[in-house]
């Protein structure tokens, strides 16, 4: 069964404060939390960071942090700090191969676990030989840096080649989507899908929920 994990994104704390508060109460929904970090340098966007949220460490969600940042690393302190079990970087992000490896050591000697973001430009060999390094490779299905753009349709074919280079690696899919394109996502291979404006830009965030989780179980 593909899982369900909500994403906030967002540079107000107290923005970020609500959406976690409206989340936290359908926890009953999803165990994992996706929470976006954007430092304005990789994607011109910038967003609360995870030295402003201390307040997360006793959260009873697995708390994953996506990095739109350069130099992610230097953030994988305050993140554990803060609660967060999983760290995820952008390949693209990186200057060269070498820091690839070294970022996903790092965060390892930490004890987190770890993922490598894919932008829907990369070409998926190019990742091949990095794969057995990481815990999950998230695909992005939009380009990243806001929400609610729309899916990028190619992603779909993305996630069946992801799935021919790895039959054992979590393969996580962020972006664009939407009841409808969650069945697609989940039939490819994914087996994570995170939502974010499809649930927190809704009048009503437990229907929301609902009908996304209904869609995945209709694959």
């Amino acid at each position: 069964m593909t899982e369900l994990v909500p994403a906030i994104l967002t540079n107000d704390l107290s923005d970020f404060r609500k959406k976690y508060a409206e989340l936290f109460a359908l926890g009953q929904h999803f165990k994992k939390l996706h929470i976006d970090f954007a430092d304005g340098k990789f994607v011109k966007n910038e967003t609360v960071m995870p030295a402003d949220l201390a307040f997360l460490k006793d959260s009873p969600f697995e708390l994953m942090a996506h990095f739109m940042t350069k130099s992610p690393q230097k953030y994988f302190q305050a993140a554990r700090d803060a609660g967060f079990t999983w760290v995820l970087f952008h390949f693209e992000a990186m200057e060269n191969e070498l820091e690839v490896t070294a970022t996903s050591t790092i965060a390892k000697t930490m004890g987190l676990k770890v993922g490598l973001v894919i932008n829907p430009d990369t070409s998926l060999p190019r990742i091949g030989k990095f794969i057995t390094q990481f815990d999950m490779i998230q695909l992005m299905g939009i380009h990243p840096g806001f929400q609610g753009r729309e899916f990028i349709p190619e992603t779909i074919d993305r996630i069946k080649e992801l799935r021919a280079l790895s039959k054992n690696v979590i393969i996580a899919v962020d972006g664009g989507i939407k009841v409808g394109i969650a069945k697609q996502v989940a039939e490819a291979g994914a087996d994570i899908i995170v939502a974010g404006s499809a649930i927190l830009k809704t009048e009503d965030e437990q229907a929301a929920i609902e009908a996304l989780k209904q869609d995945l179980e209709t694959k």
